[in-house]
């Protein structure tokens, strides 16, 4: 797992960086990455408040529909 915080930090720099770039096809394509940083921030966020438990993932795989 990746520390979130850690994301954010990248997300911040990539932004700043596409304050200060002229080429518009560079600066959104930064703008497009700190977007996924901070997406995957907020997953790993997600995914440390919610732990999977082997005991839930075993009642998935033993659902009978």
């Amino acid at each position: 797992m990746t520390d979130p915080s850690e994301l954010l930090r990248r997300a911040a720099e990539l932004t700043d960086r596409a304050d200060h770039e002229e080429n518009i096809e560079v600066r959104d394509r930064l703008l497009r990455m700190a977007a996924h940083y901070v997406d995957i921030a907020q997953s790993e966020e997600w995914l440390a408040a919610h732990p999977t438990s082997i005991t839930s993932l075993t009642g998935l795989l033993n659902r009978s529909d």
